[in-house]
């Protein structure tokens, strides 16, 4: 690693360096919550959307059922069947 010039280690205070790394380090970690939480959110927006369009799927399998066997009743059932 190389080394620091002679005039800036005695400028800067003892330790910070490693304040500043671990500020950096701090940072990265709350960018990462941040990250987790929003793909939380939205996977469970899309988890919610989902279970919406599968009860919208059987409200509509209902509805054809209803439908056909209202076609079927409509029709006179004859020896050629």
């Amino acid at each position: 690693m190389p080394t620091l010039p002679p005039g800036l280690t005695e400028w800067l205070p003892s330790g910070f360096f490693t304040a500043f790394l671990g500020l950096i380090w701090y940072e990265l970690k709350a960018s990462e919550a941040r990250v987790n939480r929003r793909m939380d959110d939205l996977r469970d927006g899309v988890n919610k959307r989902i279970d919406e369009l599968k009860d919208d799927m059987k409200e509509i399998r209902q509805d054809v059922k209803t439908l056909l066997l209202q076609q079927a009743a409509k029709q006179p059932v004859t020896p050629e069947r």
